[in-house]
């Protein structure tokens, strides 16, 4: 919205709390972006779900209630379901992996159908929060060790589907009731990246860190598009230039902190546990990721595994 000395000044929300690599990302675009417009764009960062969880920010994003925020995948879930399959279990190999799917043409119509259907644009890169493990009271190994456990979810179906393809009982709480979820036995477990486990300070509610490492885990920046097409060209310019650096510097980050998130997890007290066999989850969710590829999903996983 314009201020009163003809700038622009934008709220940025986050379900995401402060320290969460998401937020930092968000907080630093947007100190730059002030900075490279010399204060004619001024964006505020509100993050810890003061708007809400991450669905009901985006529907507010689309709506201009708010102008920008910093959130997973769910965008694509809600407005371009079809490509969402890049934010979802045992789907992507690697960083790497993701990079070729986003860099590809085969991709580009996703990032088209988010503006068309929702209103708003992903700018800069995916930013990589790191791969998605467990938190339980007890060790989780294998697909066994998830009989009799409620497995906190979001809510989104196609995670829901894939879990309980593997045998897994899913809860659905959203992020910013998580910790209290898991403090009062709505769900037994979690699972999700080490910032995300580390910023909620799940290590005070739960005593098992489990790598299982089954998802690659993204988010990004988004700004509502009627915001962006009113701003002018060098404004627009900055603040795409501004979101892939940030995205880009965040996605290091992640990956240069995650063994120091882990460690500090294990000094506060959670046992970690490694010796997880990976591909036994891997093989059962397999049936699931294949048939919301035949019923939900653009193209086939054969065609995005070999981009």
């Amino acid at each position: 919205m314009d201020d009163d000395n003809g700038g622009e000044d934008a709220t940025l929300a986050s379900s995401f709390e402060e320290g969460h690599v998401l937020v930092d990302a968000a907080e630093d675009f947007a100190e730059q972006v002030e900075d490279e417009t010399d204060g004619a764009v001024s964006i505020e960062v509100i993050p810890g779900g003061s708007y809400g969880a991450e669905d009901e920010i985006a529907e507010q994003v689309q709506e201009g209630v708010i102008e920008m925020h910093s959130g997973g995948g769910v965008p694509y879930e809600m407005f371009a379901s079809e490509y969402y399959f890049f934010d979802n279990p045992f789907v992507l190999e690697d960083l790497d992996h993701l990079r070729d799917i986003e860099d590809s043409e085969e991709f580009e119509p996703a990032q088209e159908t988010l503006i068309d259907e929702g209103n708003q644009r992903h700018v800069g890169s995916f930013i990589f929060r790191g791969l998605r493990h467990f938190t339980a009271n007890q060790a989780v190994t294998e697909p066994d060790d998830l009989d009799g456990v409620d497995l906190r979810l979001p809510e989104l179906d196609p995670w829901v589907t894939i879990w309980e393809e593997i045998g897994a009982s899913a809860t659905s709480v959203a992020l910013d009731e998580l910790y209290s979820a898991l403090e009062q036995g709505v769900a037994d477990a979690s699972e999700g990246d080490i910032a995300q486990i580390s910023s909620h300070n799940l290590q005070e509610v739960q005593d098992y860190l489990s790598l299982t490492g089954h998802q690659v885990q993204a988010g990004g920046l988004y700004v509502n598009d009627d915001f962006f097409e009113g701003l002018d060209e060098a404004h627009q310019d900055a603040i795409l230039e501004i979101a892939e650096e940030a995205s880009l510097d965040a996605s290091d980050r992640a990956e240069d902190e995650e063994d120091d998130l882990i460690a500090e997890l294990e000094d506060d007290g959670m046992e970690v546990v490694d010796d997880v066999d990976q591909d036994a989850f891997a093989d059962l969710a397999e049936p699931a990721v294949e048939d919301l590829f035949d019923s939900t999903w653009e193209g086939s996983w054969d065609d995005w595994q070999n981009l």
